[in-house]
């Protein structure tokens, strides 16, 4: 009866591990992120269309959404590699910022990490006039992605993956993503899309990421419960055993 009794306490940490883990990755899921596409929209891409994607709020100047045909004023774009629609900004500090939002996102754990990861473009127009970042905040944390030079007329130098950490300090985090230049008085015009937001290393579509690992584990070098029983039942045999031969010899 002892053994049994024993065997379930040793049991519980391992019980409760296995249930923090598991609620862990049930708050992860049930995060409130949606259209990282930035898809839905319907309407006229081919000019300053002033629209955000279902999902996101317009939080700063007329962000747009483009896609890979839009090319009005000698803008130049091309698809993202999740392909669709992307969204627009212009950063022209420090007059004028364009951004998005996503408000009060819920299910994170805080103390916690999580990816956010996306792909940036930019592009010359009529109107552009120097290279620009996008600047990302979530909660009270700010990163900045990767500056990019404007390029020449006609020329799009593609999309670039971009990955951040972020550490969440609040059960309830608002997303905001805002187009920035990198000179005050002076516009760039960036585009961003493929966004996620979630469990580091999680995003399938970036390639900083890496791929997931088809191999089975290796066995654990920890016994499991049932071999420490084992083990103790046949230390204690052993003992018994030893001190009957001692008998036997006396």
């Amino acid at each position: 009866m002892r053994t049994r009794i024993c065997i379930k306490q040793a049991a519980k940490p391992l019980l409760a591990t296995a249930l923090l883990a598991v609620c862990g990755h049930a708050n992860a899921a049930l995060l409130s992120f949606a259209n990282g596409g930035f898809e839905g929209w319907v309407g006229n891409h081919n000019t300053h269309n002033s629209a955000v994607p279902p999902g996101w709020t317009t939080t700063g100047g007329t962000p747009d959404t483009f896609n890979g045909s839009t090319n009005f004023a000698r803008y130049t774009w091309a698809p993202s590699s999740t392909g669709g629609d992307f969204l627009h900004g212009i950063g022209l500090q420090p007059s004028w910022t364009e951004s998005a939002q996503q408000l009060a996102l819920d299910g994170l754990v805080v103390g916690d990490t999580y990816e956010i990861s996306f792909e940036q473009a930019i592009s010359r127009s009529d109107w552009s006039e120097t290279g620009g970042f996008w600047m990302i905040t979530f909660g009270t944390e700010t990163h900045n992605s990767a500056l990019m030079a404007i390029p020449d007329f006609g020329v799009f130098e593609g999309w670039t993956w971009q990955t951040m950490l972020f550490t969440a300090t609040s059960t309830l985090q608002s997303l905001t993503v805002s187009a920035m230049s990198d000179t005050d008085g002076r516009r760039a015009d960036l585009g961003i899309d493929s966004f996620y937001l979630g469990e580091p290393g999680q995003n399938p579509d970036n390639p900083d990421n890496p791929p997931p690992d088809d191999d089975p584990p290796p066995p654990s070098s920890v016994p499991e419960p049932g071999t420490l029983l084992m083990l103790g039942l046949g230390l204690v045999g052993m003992g018994a055993s030893r001190r009957r031969y001692r008998r036997g010899g006396d």
